[in-house]
């Protein structure tokens, strides 16, 4: 019994883990096919950025700035 309590507990502890690091997660999307590339963690939350990256679908390096 105690054993089956425990392991709720550390389920919940896991979902809340995951939902702060969902907090600092961002979407770097491609400038020239608007396709959503690559999930960065950010920690500083007042600027947004870009960063020149490989785009999958345009098969070279393009602009991606930060998404929603």
């Amino acid at each position: 019994m105690i054993f089956l309590t425990f392991c709720r507990f550390f389920d919940t502890f896991n979902k809340a883990s995951e939902l702060i690091y969902m907090k600092n997660k961002v979407v770097l999307i491609c400038q020239e096919c608007l396709s959503r590339n690559y999930d960065v963690k950010k920690t500083d939350k007042s600027t947004r950025f870009e960063v020149k990256k490989y785009c999958k679908k345009c098969k070279k390096h393009t602009i991606h700035k930060e998404g929603k």
